[in-house]
């Protein structure tokens, strides 16, 4: 009786058939997207994968057979190659530099925007937003940095980069903030603690998420970058990965095992900081885009 009078309390508890079977044929299309989605991305990586264990001679097939005989030897010949090394080092000083310049003027900028009541700062973030569609041009650029002496150096060339990724990554900072509530700021000021404090020993331990997704995507694009590398560093000895790979594949055009070998890595350093910064980037990414 007890059982009979619970059922007839919560006529709703149980899903229809009919809603069942929506439900497992929306998961079954999310799952075949996801799956799809992941087959573009991991279908060339395994190719990439297995060429760079073959010989020269099974490199040229380029196929996904699997090699009669482990090379690892090309690895030790893309380490041991002139400018690799030097390439390595190179892209984490420039990775580095951006994304340690980017998130903190950002951060505090974005801290700004999402606090100030005076209209100036939105005016400003309004044209930094500009910036996400402006078309970047090196001939401006190249100028602009022969007249301050810094073509061709790493501090030239981190400049640019914090340039070209402030506007999206102040976009996703202000949104994070904004969802923070104000009576951290009044607490704080209560406290005795200026704007610098508040900002630094309030504001910026919160913003860990944002920072952590902001890192994933600085370090991506300054350790990926191509065009501002080719541009603006014309001495080879300060080449980043990017362009070892580029200069590589023409030494080495025909041995494809080698080419792929390189590739690897030189994706390795990127992989690892997203593979360990992975949990904190959607919730990044979804407060970024909440408010602005």
């Amino acid at each position: 009786m007890t059982a009979t009078a619970s059922l007839t309390r919560t006529p709703g508890r149980f899903p229809s058939p009919r809603a069942k079977a929506r439900r497992t044929l929306r998961f079954t299309f999310i799952y075949l997207v996801a799956a799809c989605i992941s087959a573009i991305y991991l279908i060339p990586l395994s190719l990439v994968l297995l060429t760079s264990v073959k010989s020269e001679a099974e490199s040229k097939i380029m196929d996904f057979s699997l090699p009669s005989t482990l090379h690892w030897e090309n690895y030790t010949t893309v380490l041991g190659t002139d400018g690799v090394a030097r390439g390595l080092l190179n892209g984490l000083i420039v990775s580095v530099g951006v994304t340690g310049v980017t998130v903190l003027v950002c951060a505090m900028a974005a801290y700004v925007i999402a606090r100030s009541p005076a209209r100036f700062p939105m005016r400003a973030y309004h044209y930094l937003l500009a910036g996400m569609i402006a078309p970047f041009s090196f001939i401006p650029a190249i100028k602009v940095l022969q007249v301050l002496g810094l073509y061709g150096t790493f501090t030239g060339l981190i400049l640019v980069d914090v340039g070209i990724q402030i506007p999206f990554i102040t976009l996703m900072y202000v949104g994070f903030i904004q969802r923070l509530p104000r009576s951290l700021d009044e607490a704080a000021l209560i406290d005795g603690a200026g704007p610098l404090r508040t900002f630094f020993q309030v504001i910026l331990p919160l913003l860990r998420p944002v920072s952590v997704t902001s890192l994933v995507l600085l370090v991506t694009y300054a350790w990926n970058e191509f065009q501002n590398v080719l541009f603006l560093m014309p001495n080879q000895s300060k080449w980043t990965m990017p362009m070892t790979v580029f200069n590589f594949q023409g030494m080495h055009s025909y041995n494809y095992a080698l080419v792929c070998a390189n590739i690897v890595v030189s994706v390795i350093p990127v992989l690892l900081v997203y593979l360990f910064a992975q949990k904190h980037i959607v919730a990044g990414m979804v407060a970024g885009a909440v408010k602005s």
